[in-house]
């Protein structure tokens, strides 16, 4: 087994981990003249995949996340792409928190084919900031609370 099945067989044995998946369809905009997915593509789904896994953890009633309840913004992410999707393809997102800083939560994603083909691992670490000054500040009790509750023990929590 070379190095890339190997790190595809690992990706396939971590899902167990996931809780949350999202599912979709590419769409027409979203490939290229080839009709394969374009690489950029892969990041709108996966910030889809985590304001839902948000959504569903939060419990907002109103059905949306407000930047005033929980203003986050994106400090890194990263993609490994293993195989490709074309148009009108079924994926699903499988998202997760994996683990809590003071003001900094990272998330792990596997995007896939729904026959069960990986198309790519994602990972990417948001920040709870301060609306008013635009700095970090510390994600509350509460949701690390409703985090925990959800992931169980496979979420760290670092402080």
């Amino acid at each position: 087994m070379n190095d890339i099945e190997q790190k595809i067989k690992l990706i396939e044995e971590s899902l167990s981990k996931f809780k949350f998946k999202v599912c979709g369809r590419v769409k027409f905009h979203e490939v290229d003249s080839y009709s394969i997915v374009h690489n950029l593509q892969y990041f709108y789904w996966l910030e889809w995949a985590r304001i839902e896994y948000l959504r569903n953890i939060l419990g907002n009633e109103a059905g949306k996340i407000s930047i005033f309840e929980f203003p986050v913004m994106s400090a890194h992410a990263e993609i490994d792409y293993f195989n490709t999707a074309g148009f009108d393809d079924a994926y699903e997102v499988f998202t997760r928190i994996s683990f809590i800083k003071n003001s900094s939560f990272g998330f792990e994603n596997i995007i896939r084919l729904e026959s069960g083909l990986l198309l790519a691992k994602a990972s990417a670490v948001l920040v709870n900031i301060n609306f008013k000054t635009r700095q970090p500040d510390r994600i509350s009790d509460e949701i690390r609370e409703l985090v925990r509750n959800y992931e169980g023990e496979s979420v760290r929590l670092i402080d």
